[in-house]
C-alpha cells in the first residue's frame, strides 16, 4: 500500500495545516473489540462476507472485493469509539470531517485511514493475525439517506463488517445503518475488504 491515501487525506480541505510542521499528532487509536472464540479473534472468511452481503440485499459477487482470505469480526459496540477516533486524527491534520462534504470529499480515504488504524491497533493488542473488516462501498445515490440527497451521484461509504451485520457509515453526516436498510444498496457499484 502507498501513501497516496495519506497525501489525499492531508489536503482533503485545500492545505496540509499542521502537516507542513512534520508533526502529526495523532490520538492513541482505540482498541477495536473482536468478536472472540474463547481467548482468540473468531476467524471470519470472505466467503462469509459475501454471505452476509448477501443477507443484507447485495446479489452477486461481482462488486465485492477482499485483499485477505480471513477476518477478525468486529463488535458492534466498538464502533462509535472508531468513528470518534476517525475524527480527532483528522482533525489533527486540520481537516473537520463534519465539513468534508462542503469541499471535495472522497470517503475511500476515510475508510482506508480506519481500516488501516483498526488493523494496527488489532495486531498492537491482540497479536491477531487476521484483516480487520473495515472497507469502502461505492454506490450511487439514487435515494435520499437522511442528511445526504437522491441526486444520483456517486459516493463512498466505510463498511464494516460486524457480530450485528455489515454496516453502512458515513463520516461527515455520522450516519450509520444496516446494509439491509441503506436506501441505495440496489446502486451498489463495488465493496472492497
Amino acid at each position: 500500500m502507498n501513501a497516496r491515501w495519506l497525501i489525499g487525506l492531508l489536503f482533503l480541505v485545500g492545505g496540509v495545516g499542521r502537516a507542513a510542521t512534520g508533526e502529526i499528532h495523532l490520538p492513541a487509536f482505540p482498541t477495536p473489540a473482536l468478536v472472540l472464540n474463547g481467548a482468540i479473534p473468531k476467524e471470519y472468511s470472505s466467503l462469509h462476507l459475501l454471505r452476509a452481503l448477501h443477507r443484507g440485499g447485495v446479489h452477486g459477487s461481482a462488486n465485492l472485493e477482499t485483499l485477505d482470505a480471513d477476518y477478525a469480526l468486529l463488535r458492534m459496540d466498538s464502533l462509535g469509539a472508531l468513528a470518534g477516533w476517525l475524527e480527532a486524527a483528522c482533525l489533527a491534520v486540520d481537516v473537520n470531517v463534519l465539513q468534508a462534504r462542503s469541499r471535495a470529499y472522497d470517503g475511500t480515504i476515510f475508510a482506508r485511514l480506519l481500516g488501516v488504524a483498526t488493523s494496527l491497533a488489532a495486531l498492537r493488542e491482540n497479536e491477531s493475525k487476521l484483516a480487520i473488516p473495515v472497507g469502502v462501498m461505492i454506490c450511487e445515490r439514487k435515494a435520499v439517506w437522511g442528511d445526504l440527497p437522491g441526486d444520483g451521484a456517486t459516493d463512498a461509504y466505510v463498511v464494516f463488517a460486524t457480530d450485528g451485520g455489515i454496516l453502512v457509515y458515513d463520516p461527515p453526516t455520522r450516519q450509520l445503518a444496516n446494509l439491509s436498510e441503506f436506501p441505495n444498496k440496489a446502486r451498489i457499484l463495488r465493496i472492497r475488504f
